[in-house]
Order: structure tokens, then C-alpha cells, then sequence
């Protein structure tokens, strides 16, 4: 009898440690350049005139429950979560009801002098700069990033507050020509340094800048106009260095220019084609995940644990399966497709990376609001992708009398990125 005590008090105590919720992760940045996950404090490699974005998302802290409160937090037995978003949770226990709200999450980018950082615009809680590496005498430099999130606790008597912050840091190695005394994403300069041909430099690249824009917002009744005007800037800088090296033969500048203005759009084709592919998949994928869940319910038993994993995981495969910049390709071209509604991850009130479920009907719940919301949404969406990728194929003319234009320049080097 006391074996089979014994061994009763085991298994609850084992029952009890897997159903019981983790505890909270400590605050920490997940970091992303251009798109690929960077560890904290490892070294990156880049170019004099490098450009590239950083990104960075608060993870762990008090975020954790409210994105995943079935994983992270012990509700009671008589507890029920009222409403859920990413950034708030509203949950009762008794009869005393009680809320977790993200009230500010402030984001510092702290770097030398030597390099250029441009704040850019947020993505679904991601923060992101431009990170530009000038020319000059450069070797290191680093980004620090640290993000403070202030969040509020009030149950109705009480109110409280919470900060979580971490810190986040990636060393560069600038590597590059000594020589060069301009360098952008486009051009690159060395040999005889003058005012006037770094001030023309600056308007060409201001001119690449404007025309890759007016492509990515299809103002293609704008384009030709810049496209002169960037001809207009060359013409006006050869005029300038031929002028130079008549004067005095040893003043010369040797000039170096990359791709063309519609580079990024051109390659941003064939990255839309495989969101279309991946939206048509994914329309399949919500029907018969949708179809398979019904049949779970319809057959009278208890959905297990496994059950639900095997029809959430197809999802999440196929949004690691997207491309890593697909977020910003959307949130590019195609401004009114919200990526939380997208990721399972926002939907779900348990960390799916964990495997485990503690709460097995609220998690049916909440996977059948997303499918719910996913048959409503897919078609939509892929209504505007399909839009964007017509549009896309305009770019290819403008794309022709770029790469026609600069193919026929003869007083500088200029690289063709495609081949």
C-alpha cells in the first residue's frame, strides 16, 4: 500500500510540474540584419558604402505572458482570459478582473560617429534603422541596442507598473579601398578628391535614392522625369572631371558606379512571385486544416495535444518557409496587410516552440479563431499580392532604359549587378 502511495505522489507530481507554466524568460533583443538572425555580440562583415537595416524585438520579460499566458503564467482554476492582443491581456479570476497593457516601449540605436544611423518605420513590434558605412580611414565600429517597455498592471484596486529592458550589441568590421574618399550603396570615388564632383555624387545618389522609391510606390508617371534628371547629374559630372584632368592631367578621379536604381524593385519580382506561390499554398493549407479540425469535433472525443499539434504545424512550416524579407515586402507594396494577422504565433495563448499545451480547450479556441479569420482574410490578400505583382512588371521598362543608359557611360566604371 505504501508503494502504491508512493507512486501516486509521483505521478501528480510529475502531472502537476507538466501542466504547471514556465517561468518568464529574462528580457532580451532578438536582432536581424536584413533579415537573417544576428546573434548578440558577434562580429559582421561590411563594405565602405554599405547600406543595410537592423531590426530589433523586445522577447521575453512580461511579454511573455501576454502573448503566451497558457505557457508562461498559473492561472487559477476559475480564471478565464476575457480578451488577448500582443499587447495587452484582459483575464478574471473570481470576480475581480484584471489587466496587463504595454503602456510605452522606448528603442535607443547608440553607435561612434563613424557610421550613419536613420530610424525607419516600425513592423508589427519590430523596430528598425538604416544603417549606413560612410568612406574613411574605418575599421570598427559597433551598434548598441537597447529597448526599455513599460508596461501596466491594474485589477481594478490596485495599479502597478513593470519595466522590463535588455541591451543588445554587434561589432562591424569595415573593410574597403584606403583610398576611397566617397562610398555609397552606388558609387564609390578615389584618386583626386574636389567640392564640386562629391556635391555632383551626392545628387546622383539622391537620384538613385528618388527613383527606386517612385518605383516601389508604382508613381511611374514620375520616373521618367528623374530618370533625365539623373542623365542631366552624370552629364554635368563628366563635364566636371574632364574639366579637372584637362586643367592638370595628374588630378585624376577615378569613379566607380554599381546597378541601377530599379536593382532592388527587379529582384523584388521575383520575391513577390513567391509570395503568390505561397499564398495560393496557404489558402489550401487553412481549407483543410479548417476541414480536418471539424472532423476531430465531430467525432465526439477529446482533441489530444498531439492532435492539435499536427494541424497547427503545417502553418508554422509554411511561414518559416517564406521569404525572410517577406514582411517587408508586404508592408512595401502592399501597405494594408496586417503581418500579426498572418503569424499563427499572435493568435495562440501558448508558445508553440515549446510543444506544449497546458490548456487544451482554450488552445482549440483560439486555433479556430485563426482559421476563422484566415478563410475570411486569405482571399483578400491574395487579391492585393496578385496586384502588386502586375504592377511590379511595369518596372521592367523603366528597368531597360536604365540599364541601356548606364551600359553607354564611358567616363567612369560602372558594375552590371546582374550578371
Amino acid at each position: 500500500m505504501k508503494r502504491i502511495a508512493v507512486l501516486c505522489l509521483l505521478l501528480g507530481s510529475i502531472l502537476a510540474q507538466t501542466s504547471a507554466a514556465e517561468p518568464f524568460r529574462e528580457p532580451f533583443i532578438q536582432l536581424f540584419i536584413d533579415g537573417k538572425l544576428m546573434e548578440s555580440g558577434s562580429d559582421f562583415e561590411v563594405n565602405k558604402g554599405d547600406q543595410f537595416t537592423l531590426l530589433a524585438q523586445l522577447k521575453g520579460g512580461r511579454s511573455d505572458f501576454v502573448w503566451y499566458p497558457d505557457t508562461y503564467f498559473d492561472f487559477s482554476s476559475d480564471a478565464k482570459i476575457v480578451s488577448r492582443g500582443n499587447k495587452k491581456i484582459v483575464y478574471q479570476e473570481g470576480d475581480q478582473e484584471k489587466t496587463w497593457e504595454l503602456l510605452s516601449e522606448n528603442i535607443e540605436f547608440e553607435s561612434d560617429n563613424k557610421i550613419k544611423l536613420d530610424m525607419l518605420q516600425e513592423l508589427a513590434n519590430r523596430h528598425m534603422v538604416e544603417v549606413n558605412i560612410p568612406a574613411g580611414n574605418i575599421e570598427k565600429s559597433y551598434i548598441k541596442v537597447t529597448i526599455v517597455s513599460t508596461w501596466q498592471f491594474t485589477d481594478g484596486n490596485t495599479t502597478r507598473l513593470e519595466e522590463n529592458k535588455a541591451d543588445a550589441i554587434i561589432h562591424l568590421d569595415i573593410i574597403g579601398n584606403e583610398n576611397e574618399w566617397f562610398a555609397t550603396p552606388n558609387i564609390k570615388a578615389s584618386g583626386y578628391k574636389s567640392n564640386s564632383i562629391e556635391e555632383k555624387l551626392n545628387g546622383i545618389q539622391s537620384s538613385y535614392d528618388t527613383i527606386e522609391d517612385l518605383l516601389t510606390s508604382f508613381d511611374f508617371a514620375s520616373v521618367q522625369g528623374e530618370i533625365r534628371n539623373l542623365q542631366n547629374l552624370m552629364r554635368e559630372l563628366e563635364t566636371q572631371v574632364r574639366k579637372i584632368e584637362a586643367e592638370t592631367p595628374t588630378n585624376a578621379t577615378d569613379l566607380y558606379f554599381k546597378g541601377t536604381p530599379s536593382d532592388e524593385v527587379i529582384k523584388d519580382i521575383s520575391r513577390f512571385k513567391e509570395l503568390e506561390e505561397a499564398w495560393n499554398e496557404l489558402e489550401t493549407i487553412v481549407n483543410d486544416q479548417t476541414d480536418e479540425l471539424s472532423k476531430l469535433e465531430q467525432s465526439g472525443d477529446r482533441i489530444k495535444r498531439k492532435e492539435l499539434f499536427s494541424l497547427i504545424k503545417p502553418i508554422i512550416k509554411w511561414q518559416e518557409s517564406l521569404p525572410t524579407n517577406a514582411e517587408a515586402l508586404l508592408t512595401t507594396y502592399t501597405k494594408d496587410i496586417d503581418w500579426t494577422d498572418i503569424m499563427i504565433q499572435s493568435a495562440l495563448s501558448f508558445n508553440p516552440e515549446k510543444d506544449r499545451i497546458n490548456n487544451p480547450d482554450l488552445a482549440i479556441t483560439d486555433f479556430k479563431e485563426f482559421l476563422s479569420r484566415r478563410t475570411q482574410q486569405v482571399q483578400t490578400e491574395k487579391k492585393k499580392i496578385n496586384y502588386a505583382s502586375t504592377r511590379l512588371q511595369a518596372v521592367k521598362i523603366f528597368d531597360g532604359m536604365l540599364l541601356g543608359y548606364f551600359s553607354s557611360i564611358n567616363f567612369a566604371k560602372w558594375e552590371n549587378t546582374r550578371e
